[in-house]
């Protein structure tokens, strides 16, 4: 395998968990290209049939079909395991952007975030994105290990004391 099919992987995938879920799906269609009765061709048919029977989604349907042929071409039944494999050792060497937000975002939103992380900080920059609903408005990022944190939470907690004498200055003047 040449870094050029990793590099295509990681070029359109932004979130870490979305590139290790379409290395298993790339495993699970050579697995079904490779070991069923397809003849072992790859084309839009054969993904439309491995859809079909795994009841894939579209996504993962449109996602197959945006690889060019010639990245398919270099999978073979002895060495897509292996491939797929250094794919994923490939996978832990990426700097990683770790973010926690307080909701799930959609697949669209998570891409609008990577595309500003990739051109903000670097080209192969990986998202990592957990949910914690303390974090309520706002973000907590953690880049070259340092938490930086823009959560509302952390806000008050940092002025507390300031926001405590004007609530009770604004109290007191208006008893």
């Amino acid at each position: 395998m040449t870094d050029s099919q990793f590099t295509l992987l990681v070029q359109y995938t932004y979130v870490r968990s979305h590139l290790l879920y379409r290395i298993s799906l790339l495993g699970e269609f050579f697995d079904f290209i490779f070991f069923t009765e397809n003849a072992s061709i790859i084309d839009y048919s054969s993904i439309d049939r491995f859809v079909s029977q795994r009841e894939e989604s579209q996504q993962d349907a449109d996602f197959l079909k945006t690889l060019p042929q010639t990245f398919m071409d270099i999978f073979t039944r002895d060495s897509f395991h292996e491939k797929l494999h250094d794919m994923s050792e490939e996978l832990q060497k990426l700097p990683t952007l770790s973010l926690t937000v307080p909701v799930k975002f959609q697949f669209e939103q998570t891409d609008v975030i990577g595309k500003w992380v990739r051109k903000v900080i670097g080209n192969d920059v990986m998202l990592d994105i957990s949910i914690d609903t303390d974090v309520s408005v706002g973000c907590r990022f953690v880049w070259k290990d340092v938490l930086h944190d823009f959560s509302l939470e952390h806000y008050r907690h940092l002025h507390e004391k300031e926001l405590h004498t004007r609530l009770e200055s604004y109290f007191a003047a208006h008893a």
